[in-house]
């Protein structure tokens, strides 16, 4: 965190030590203050303290930026200038903005489902070169459409957090900071299972990582070679893709696995505003209205199926025994 050069050079360092501090996961966010750091080397800023008009000329609308990335930028900005206040540098504080999500998710139907297994299971039989991870890619697709977890946190998994005997895993260092255990279904057991096998078999030295998932070099998977195998998954199963920021996203895995969640809780009678809880620990939401989207998606969908919603439970979770995964 060298780059910064401003007075409040120390002071963002210091803000970023103490969110971290707090739980806060803040990989990365340093570039989020380096624009406020030029504007006040640019205006020569030698007095301690936010003024608003230095708060109105960071914050308001820049070239081609989107809503969603100010909203973030703004977001930052502002808990910083409440910092500052905190420890007695009186700064203006601007009104929080707010940001209109649009984005609509492709959630895929369960025949969608099987044909993206398929031609899994028809590219891993094809012979790659050593560093290929398509090794792993019929066991992972199934595995995030299975638990609806993020790809990160599924190529985060070590072998250790994945008890295929007692049929759950253990997500840790998620995106909120909270480690959960998350039940699975036998079929997907069973996948992970024989890809431990496969891998162990295959991988010459597969001991020297403790990942659960492991490319033919036995290094682990990135986020971007997942997605470029996503991309020809579902051109093999014939799924048109938009192009870039269009979608489907590999993230829409979770999306359908909730969306589908929902739509077997409410098939089995159960009341969905009573479920949504669970479908939301299960996910690792911070809040109910992060979950609650996937009402409103899964009623579009399937509107035949929300007419009666009046049955309380809380100990069946979907099942997709329906679907060879």
């Amino acid at each position: 965190m060298n780059r910064f050069k401003s007075i409040y050079a120390p002071y963002i360092k210091d803000f970023i030590n103490y969110k971290k501090m707090q739980g806060y996961k803040l990989k990365g966010v340093e570039y989020r203050f380096v624009p406020f750091d030029k504007l006040c080397i640019e205006r020569e800023e030698r007095i301690l303290g936010i003024t608003q008009e230095l708060s109105d000329i960071y914050c308001k609308f820049r070239e081609n930026e989107s809503g969603k990335t100010r909203y973030y930028r703004m977001n930052f900005f502002i808990s910083f200038a409440k910092y500052l206040n905190s420890i007695g540098i009186n700064s203006y504080v601007p009104n929080s903005v707010r940001v209109k999500n649009t984005f609509i998710p492709y959630i895929f139907t369960k025949e969608e489902m099987q044909s993206i297994f398929t031609a899994c299971d028809t590219l891993f039989k094809i012979r790659y070169p050593a560093p290929s991870a398509i090794n792993i890619i019929p066991a992972l697709f199934r595995l995030l459409y299975g638990t609806g977890v993020r790809i990160s946190e599924a190529l985060a998994l070590k072998d250790r957090d994945l008890d295929t005997d007692n049929h759950h895993i253990i997500v840790r260092n998620t995106k909120n900071g909270k480690d959960r255990m998350l039940p699975i279904t036998e079929s997907l057991a069973v996948v992970c299972s024989q890809y431990r096998k496969y891998r162990n078999l295959h991988l010459f030295d597969y001991t020297q990582s403790d990942y659960f998932f492991l490319k033919g070099n036995n290094t682990p998977c990135s986020n971007l070679i997942a997605y470029n195998w996503f991309r020809k998954i579902l051109e093999k199963a014939g799924i048109s893709h938009g192009g870039r920021n269009a979608g489907p996203r590999l993230h829409d895995l979770r999306h359908t696995f909730s969306v589908h969640s929902l739509m077997a809780m409410s098939e089995k009678d159960l009341d969905l505003y009573y479920s949504l809880p669970i479908l939301s620990t299960y996910l690792g939401h911070q809040t109910i209205e992060a979950t609650g989207q996937y009402i409103r998606l899964t009623s579009e969908m399937y509107p035949h199926i929300l007419k009666d919603v009046h049955n309380i439970s809380g100990h069946i979770f979907p099942n997709f025994n329906d679907i060879t995964i």
